[in-house]
């Protein structure tokens, strides 16, 4: 049986919209539709077969192709015939199957949306990249079940062509670090000539090695795996990378550090990444939670949220993944990363609820709950890379609470920020990369909460219910200057309600390039603001 047959002809499509929903339907659950054992079978075929994905836009009220669509039916109608026919149904996010067009066994038509979308302010969103990004990862899983080798799949570059680089990279990515029998095809072809293109693919490439990091399996990434991967992958790009051992990390008296991972058999380690892309000038500093296994400690989470809790090292994947873009774009940037890495385990030397210990800054700190293990190893790290880096501007990122997952049901992460400008250079990285913050309120009201005991300075939980807001406050405790945090844990961890350029039930590595935009506009700012003086 031939490719034509086994993908829908596209006589199906004149039967109307009827037809339409249902192949939308199959597109959007991940489902190759009525796979019979012998379709199965004959789509082996498609793997010398040659297919391509098409964007198509809204305007004037009609669905137009794109140049590269309009080259691709090269002078059959096929396409164009098609685009008459889709019915209000074909939105942002699907995807049809038209076949034999030209050279082309199968062409996925994909939604970009309206052709004049661009940023919308009350969204805080750039809706013009980001329905180009959902078209491509559309295109690519509705073609995907096939199985047409990636290296003839390909792709509409559209009218952002950073946006389709991002989503190429990132709608291709697959975890496939131990399956051995098939192999998994290699990445596609993608042919963008231009440098903002050429970007894209290198932050979705960045974002990659973020959620590879983070979905490793705790025993495969432990602390000192971490701190090697950083090693391998940041050195040959100029980053300075050093990996402090459990002696060192004694010797400079980390203690809150260092009574998170004692409960652990896995030796902890203190990671510094220097990126230099000035000869001179201000320092920003990263501070990033690298909890490579969050059992909770003796306030142990339930088996059902412990699953995924390998990514509780998520934000110290995306700190990486951010210095990586910033060296292999060659920024022109100062950034510092600082992540204190462990596992928060039960064992007889664990931390006790009730125990207080003292911070790097001899602030003592009462351990009420040890299940929110990541603000007392930051703590210690963020008075380390203060006192040792004298930045001008903190940046931290951690999946530092649910309560935040809670607040935003994962469609966005949470951002404080201790000055206006700041929260503007995120909020325009949000918009610009799809992966947007929201900010919270970083007020002297959730600060009494957890400095009303007489008899300790400072409670890791504290007394009140907006666990975003405490946790933020107790890291504020340890910052001295101007100052930005990302709580992650609603999008850094597994993907629940994706958009169809990643995969769900994997890891998402986000915000890495929200974070990376955001470095770059903080220097641009303070660049800017240095001139006009």
């Amino acid at each position: 049986m031939g490719l034509s047959k086994l993908l829908f002809s596209s006589r199906y499509l004149q039967n109307g919209a009827g037809y339409l929903s249902r192949r939308l339907l199959a597109s959007e659950a991940g489902h190759s539709p009525c796979e019979s054992g012998g379709q199965k079978e004959s789509a082996k075929s498609a793997i010398n077969a040659k297919a391509a994905v098409c964007g198509v836009y809204v305007a004037d009220g009609r669905f137009e192709l794109t140049s590269f669509g309009q080259e691709v039916e090269a002078g059959s109608n096929k396409l164009t015939q098609h685009l008459n026919v889709l019915g209000p149904e074909f939105k942002v996010g699907q995807a049809v199957v038209v076949t034999d067009v030209g050279e082309y066994e199968a062409v996925a038509l994909a939604s970009f949306g309206p052709k004049d979308a661009g940023e919308d302010e009350l969204e805080g969103l750039h809706e013009g990249r980001e329905n180009i990004r959902w078209g491509i990862g559309a295109g690519y899983k509705v073609l995907n079940p096939y199985g047409f080798a990636e290296k003839q799949m390909y792709y509409d570059v559209g009218q952002y062509r950073d946006a389709t680089g991002e989503a190429f990279t990132l709608a291709e990515w697959k975890f496939d670090k131990f399956r051995h029998h098939p192999p998994l095809p290699p990445a596609g072809h993608l042919s963008i000539d231009s440098d903002e293109g050429q970007k894209g693919i290198i932050r979705g490439q960045a974002q990659n090695w973020a959620r590879y990091l983070s979905d490793m399996p705790a025993n495969k990434m432990t602390p000192t795996d971490v701190a090697q991967e950083a090693i391998d992958v940041l050195c040959p790009l100029g980053v300075k990378v050093t990996a402090h051992d459990k002696h060192w990390i004694e010797a400079n008296n980390m203690q809150a550090f260092l009574t998170v991972a004692r409960g652990s058999c896995e030796p902890p380690i203190f990671l510094e990444c220097e990126y230099k892309g000035l000869d001179s000038g201000n320092v920003i500093l990263m501070a990033a939670k690298g909890v490579t296994f969050d059992s909770g400690g003796l306030c142990l989470k339930k088996p059902s949220d412990m699953i995924e809790n390998r990514g509780s090292m998520a934000g110290a994947a995306c700190a990486l993944g951010a210095i990586r873009a910033l060296a292999e774009l060659k920024e022109k940037v100062n950034v510092t990363l600082v992540v204190p890495l462990c596992e928060n385990m039960i064992s007889g030397q664990c931390m006790k609820v009730g125990d207080i210990v003292p911070a790097l800054n001899g602030v003592n700190i009462q351990i009420e709950d040890t299940d929110m293990e990541g603000r007392l190893m930051m703590a210690d790290a963020l008075v380390y890379g203060q006192a040792r880096y004298r930045p001008y501007i903190v940046v931290d990122v951690a999946t530092l609470t649910h309560g935040i997952k809670m607040a935003t049901g994962g469609g966005c992460y949470g951002c404080f920020a201790n000055k206006e400008w700041l929260w503007d250079c995120a909020k325009r990285a949000g918009a610009l990369s799809g992966d947007r913050p929201w900010r919270f309120p970083l007020w002297e009201y959730y600060k009494r909460q957890i400095v009303d005991d007489p008899s300790v300075d400072l409670r890791n939980r504290g007394s009140g219910k907006a666990t975003p807001c405490i946790g933020a406050a107790f890291l504020q405790q340890f910052v001295c200057t101007d100052w930005l945090h990302f709580d992650i844990t609603g999008v850094g961890k597994l993907a629940h309600d994706p958009p169809p350029y990643l995969c769900s039930k994997r890891m998402s590595g986000r915000p890495t390039r929200a974070l990376t935009h955001t470095l770059i506009n903080i220097a641009t700012h303070e660049e800017c603001r240095a001139k006009s003086h």
